[in-house]
């Protein structure tokens, strides 16, 4: 059996709680405002801004049955 190298509940654990006391004591507004500058400086987001644009999901029309 294959040993497992990344163990995704454990990190999201510990990401939450991570994040938790960071936002401890901030109101809504600055959550966001915290969240929307990550975003803005997020290196994978700078990247894909200055390439090229991601084609929008195609949309099956017609009968679903």
């Amino acid at each position: 059996m294959k040993k497992k190298t990344f163990d995704a509940v454990a990190f999201m654990r510990k990401r939450r709680e991570e994040l938790s006391l960071a936002y401890a004591g901030l109101s809504a507004e600055q959550i966001e405002e915290r969240v929307q500058q990550a975003l803005r400086d997020d290196p994978l987001r700078k990247q894909r801004s200055h390439g090229q644009a991601p084609s929008p999901p195609s949309k099956k029309t017609g009968d679903c049955r």
